[in-house]
């Protein structure tokens, strides 16, 4: 029997996106919404004390609709910085690798002054191919507010940029700044982003073929910077684009390795402490990407319930995520790795229990099984999103997945492995062969699995309201499949009582 989902969470996390989709678009007086906010709270707290026929639950979900508003309206305001119209002198820090586009190079810059980040884009040259993380410079221009529109828009606002700036040759120097201007968060970013920067260095010495390091600085550490525009097309057509972009499946990966080696320690809470300790240093490692982010917070959550002893329903964790990770940016909703990763976890905690209670398979063949069924199950749930995004449906995505997760895991152990090994260079260039070949496969896999006919199915553009039906009919089909499920089972004991 497939058991009824119990997550009370699940309805205000839903009221906050509507709200926050509706602030996106929408655009109302905030004293006015503020006044309704209140107005809801008030009513709800009067329902709950007297007990009167209005249901107190749809007046909290309304509440929680007016604040996802609230949140998103909060979110617009950062953006509507005044900048000087003439040319000013600033001071800021290199927050992200320098990529080269052109006669220019870009990279993210975190003002000293006003801790707000900015897109600097500095004429390549000498001088400039030769900053990295962590770097402090001083220049000379004028900041403007974001100029461009429609998704590379939302795709700045989702990554908190305010701003964006050229500056000319000899307008800009390289200086030692102090940092004790902007927040703690931002300095343990830029501290671990310059850690993952020296990383980089070692594992690029030790591995030489350019396709083979580009996979897995990308699956372990989040820099893509090096996948070539052809890799991303393969992974994209084969259906593993997901391989390149962390997620909770490297998060996952990573948190079974930390819970095997403090399986056997005696104090709990110091087990636990330590493992969401360095699950959030690997997040900022990677750079805080929103699936790995989505990932890190639900392990931090069963974590906490754990010690509580209280039971874990992961969709109701889900929902806490999605409401914690929404209060702290609402524009994250709108960043396609924020949908992507939730879209999959939701179908797989939907849907996998679905496929163990129609499937019945040899104990030999548990494992393809359940990686058939997560694999299956995350497609349903990202396709649309996939189709709406990028345009496309990759019917292989079962084949390549059987050998490309496998293989993933073994790479992201052996990179670990590697990593650890940095103390004795020797060991480390003797080492490094393995991983390298293992990439090597995955890459060779992958571009077979392009090739293949119909790998790829382009052209699909679904409207915001196609997708949305899309949705409605996955979730309908879902309801039937399982009352289909437990009404059989319930009519199986009376026939054989009869």
């Amino acid at each position: 029997m497939v058991r009824t989902v119990i997550a009370p969470l699940l309805r205000p996390a839903v009221c906050l996106i509507i709200g926050i989709t509706v602030g996106r678009y929408v655009s109302w007086p905030i004293s006015y919404v503020y006044a309704v906010f209140i107005l809801l709270l008030l009513i709800a707290g009067v329902c709950s004390f007297v007990k009167k026929a209005i249901n107190t639950s749809l007046v909290l979900e309304l509440a929680c609709i007016a604040l996802g508003y609230l949140l998103c309206l909060h979110q617009q305001t950062k953006f509507k910085v005044q900048w000087p119209t003439e040319t000013c002198n600033w001071q800021a820090v290199v927050t992200s690798e320098p990529v080269v586009h052109g006669k220019t190079i870009w990279m993210d810059a975190l003002l000293t002054t006003t801790g707000q980040k900015i897109q600097l884009r500095l004429m390549h040259d000498k001088q400039s191919s030769q900053l990295t993380i962590g770097n402090g410079i001083v220049f000379e221009a004028v900041v403007k507010p974001l100029s461009a529109q429609g998704s590379y828009r939302t795709f700045q606002e989702t990554r908190g940029y305010v701003g964006e700036t050229i500056v000319w040759r000899n307008r800009w120097h390289r200086e030692d700044i102090s940092l004790d201007n902007i927040s703690t968060i931002d300095r343990c970013r830029i501290f671990f982003m310059g850690v993952r920067h020296e990383i980089l260095k070692q594992i690029s010495v030790n591995i030489k073929e350019q396709d083979d390091y580009a996979i897995l600085v990308a699956m372990t550490l989040g820099d893509k910077t090096a996948v070539s525009r052809e890799q991303k097309e393969a992974y994209a057509i084969a259906g593993t684009s997901h391989l390149l972009a962390l997620s909770g499946l490297h998060l996952g990966i990573i948190y079974m390795l930390l819970a095997w080696l403090f399986r056997k320690h005696r104090r709990q809470l110091f087990s636990q402490l330590l493992t969401v300790v360095s699950t959030w240093a690997f997040v900022l490692l990677v750079g805080m990407p929103s699936s790995v982010v989505r990932a890190a917070t639900m392990i931090s959550i069963y974590a906490f319930v754990s010690l509580l002893g209280r039971s874990k329903t992961p969709i109701n964790t889900l929902a806490l995520t999605a409401i914690i990770m929404l209060g702290c940016n609402p524009y994250a909703l709108f960043d396609v790795g924020f949908q992507l990763s939730f879209a999959a976890v939701l179908a797989i905690l939907l849907f996998v229990p679905i496929f163990d209670a129609l499937v019945s398979c040899p104990s030999y063949l548990s494992s393809i099984k359940s990686l058939t069924a997560v694999t299956v199950a995350a497609q349903i749930g990202t396709a649309p999103l996939v189709a709406f995004h990028f345009g496309r449906f990759s019917p292989w995505f079962l084949l390549s997945n059987y050998v490309s997760i496998p293989l993933v895991t073994v790479i992201l152990y052996l990179m670990l492995l590697l990593l650890l090994t940095g103390f004795w260079p020797v060991l480390q260039a003797a080492f490094s062969i393995v991983p390298a070949t293992l990439a090597s496969w995955l890459n060779g896999w992958t571009s077979w699995v392009a090739s293949l006919p119909l790998a790829s199915i382009d052209g699909l553009h679904p409207s915001m309201l196609q997708v949305t039906m899309l949705y409605v009919l996955i979730g309908c089909s879902y309801w039937l499949i399982r009352y289909h499920i437990n009404h059989s089972i319930r009519k199986t004991p009376q026939k054989r009582e009869k």
